[in-house]
């Protein structure tokens, strides 16, 4: 297997060890971390919760305007039983 030959490799390599060892011996990173992860959890759950909200209210306005153009529509008599296209006495001719 090779080895790299970069000295750049090294640096970032044991800078990225000396702080993750740092890290591991602070106390205080490990709440931030489970701080951090709580806050995710939380913004998740408030999306969630928008878009849930957003889902039925735009849910029950389209169900709304059917209904309105419904009505609309047999106020308008478009769904009148005695129409010209339908009248049975017409169908002889």
């Amino acid at each position: 297997m090779a080895v790299p030959r970069d000295p750049a490799f090294w640096k970032r390599f044991s800078t990225a060890v000396h702080m993750d060892e740092e890290a591991a011996q602070s106390p205080d990173f490990k709440q931030i971390h489970q701080d951090s992860w709580l806050a995710r959890q939380q913004r998740k759950s408030s999306r969630r919760t928008w878009v849930c909200y957003g889902f039925w209210i735009s849910f029950m306005i389209i169900v709304a305007a059917v209904v309105i153009v419904i009505i609309w529509l047999l106020n308008n008599g478009y769904f009148a039983a005695g129409g010209s296209s339908s009248n049975g006495s017409d169908a002889g001719n």
